[in-house]
C-alpha cells in the first residue's frame, strides 16, 4: 500500500473533513502534478453510502467540474452511483439565509457527492472507479468488506468519574465482544444517543370573530448529541496504558487520545474481551412550553463495534493522531497518511458493524 508524501498530508486530510477548502499549503507545486482524490467510507448495512471527488491542484484545491463514478462488487457491476446536486447538499439551509448567499454557496462548491445504495455484505470485494474531467483523471481503488464481530453484550450503570470540576456523574459501559477467530482483526468503538422529547400542550389562538380558541397539540422533539467516550481507564482501548484524571493532568509530555475508540484483537486473540468506558449523562432539558400536558422523555443509545480491515484501521489511526490537540509534528514522528486509490489520492474503506441497542425511559 502506497503511503502519501508529508507535504500533502494536511491538503489530503481537509479533503477527508468532507469540506472544499482553499487554504495555501507552502511548497514546490512544480513537483506535483494535479491529481484526483477520491475518498469513501462504506458501511455494510446503511441505506445510503457516500464517496467524494476533489482535485488536487499543487498548492490548493481545484475545482471538480465533471465526475462520474462506477461500483463493482465482486468484479461485476453494480451501480453508477448518483451525483448529488450542491442544491440538495445544502437544502437545509434554503430559507435560513437570503437568495444571493444562498447561490454564492452554491457557486463554491469545488467537489462532488455520490449516493451508493446497493447493499453490501462482508466478504464482498469492492472496487470503486472515478473518471473526471472528461477522462483527464481516472482513479480506482480497491477493498474487502471486513466479517462482523460473533457477539456483543452491553451492560451499564450510573458511576462518578472524577473530572476537573470534582465527582461527575456519568454512564458507565461494561461492553463485551467475542473476536472472530483464526485471522487478526482490527475494530473501532462508537455509542451514540438519541434524546426524545413526547410532549402534549394547550395551543391558544384567535378565530375569524376575534374569540379566543384553545386546541391540544402534540410534538416530537428529536435531538442527537455528538457523545463523548472516556476510554481512560480501560487495558484494550489505552493499549495498555491506562490512567485517571489526574494522571492526565499531571502529564509532562504530549499524548495521542485515542478519540476514534481504535482497537486490535492483540490483548483476545480468538477469544472474548469486555471494555469499560464511559459516556456524559445526557439528560432532556425540561418542554419549552409552559402549559403542557402531559410530557414523557426517552433515549435511545446504540453501541456499535465496527471490523475494520487492516488498511482502514492505519488510516484511522493515522488521522486519529493528525486530529489530536496534543499532535506536535516537531517532537512526534511525521504521520504518514495511507492511500489505496491507484492513479491519484485517498482512500476507500469498507466497515461491518454490530449493535446493540439500549432504550432508558424517563
Amino acid at each position: 500500500m502506497k503511503r502519501i508524501p508529508y507535504i500533502l498530508q494536511t491538503l489530503l486530510a481537509a479533503c477527508i473533513a468532507l469540506a472544499a477548502c482553499t487554504n495555501e499549503i507552502p511548497y514546490n507545486e512544480q513537483i506535483y502534478s494535479p491529481q484526483l482524490i477520491l475518498n469513501a467510507q462504506l458501511n455494510v448495512g446503511e441505506k445510503e453510502n457516500y464517496a467524494y471527488l476533489h482535485l488536487s491542484e499543487g498548492n490548493r484545491i481545484g475545482r471538480v467540474s465533471q465526475g462520474s463514478l462506477t461500483l463493482y462488487i465482486n468484479g461485476k457491476s453494480a451501480e453508477t452511483p448518483e451525483e448529488i446536486s450542491p442544491e440538495e447538499l445544502y437544502s437545509d439551509l434554503k430559507g435560513t439565509i437570503d437568495d444571493e448567499q444562498f447561490e454564492q454557496l452554491l457557486r463554491n462548491v469545488h467537489f462532488k457527492k455520490f449516493r451508493i445504495t446497493s447493499e453490501l455484505h462482508p466478504g464482498d470485494r469492492i472496487r470503486l472507479e472515478a473518471i473526471a474531467e472528461n477522462g483527464a483523471y481516472h482513479v480506482s481503488a480497491e477493498t474487502t468488506v471486513p466479517r462482523p464481530v460473533e457477539s456483543l453484550q452491553v451492560d451499564t450503570a450510573l458511576a462518578y468519574l472524577r473530572e476537573y470540576q470534582g465527582d461527575v456523574l456519568h454512564r458507565r459501559y461494561k461492553i463485551t465482544l467475542k473476536d472472530l477467530p483464526g485471522e487478526k482483526n482490527y475494530y473501532r468503538l462508537d455509542i451514540a444517543h438519541e434524546l426524545r422529547q413526547q410532549v402534549t400542550y394547550w395551543a391558544y389562538d384567535y378565530d375569524a370573530e376575534g374569540n379566543l380558541t384553545k386546541e391540544q397539540r402534540d410534538t416530537l422533539l428529536i435531538s442527537v448529541p455528538t457523545t463523548k467516550i472516556i476510554n481512560r481507564e480501560d487495558v484494550i482501548l489505552t493499549d495498555g496504558r491506562p490512567h485517571n484524571y489526574n494522571d492526565e493532568e499531571n502529564e509532562l509530555f504530549p499524548s495521542i487520545e485515542n478519540r476514534y475508540n481504535l482497537f486490535t484483537d492483540s490483548r483476545f486473540t480468538d477469544a472474548s474481551a469486555t471494555l469499560k468506558v464511559y459516556t456524559p449523562v445526557y439528560e432532556n432539558t425540561p418542554p419549552w412550553v409552559f402549559n403542557y400536558i402531559d410530557y414523557h422523555d426517552s433515549q435511545t443509545i446504540t453501541v456499535s463495534i465496527y471490523s475494520l480491515n487492516e488498511e482502514q484501521y492505519r488510516y484511522l489511526k493515522a488521522l486519529n493522531t493528525m486530529e489530536d490537540d496534543d499532535y506536535d509534528g516537531v517532537l512526534m514522528e511525521a504521520v504518514s497518511i495511507p492511500s489505496n486509490v491507484s492513479g491519484g489520492l485517498g482512500f476507500v474503506g469498507a466497515s461491518t458493524c454490530t449493535k446493540f441497542v439500549l432504550q432508558v425511559d424517563e
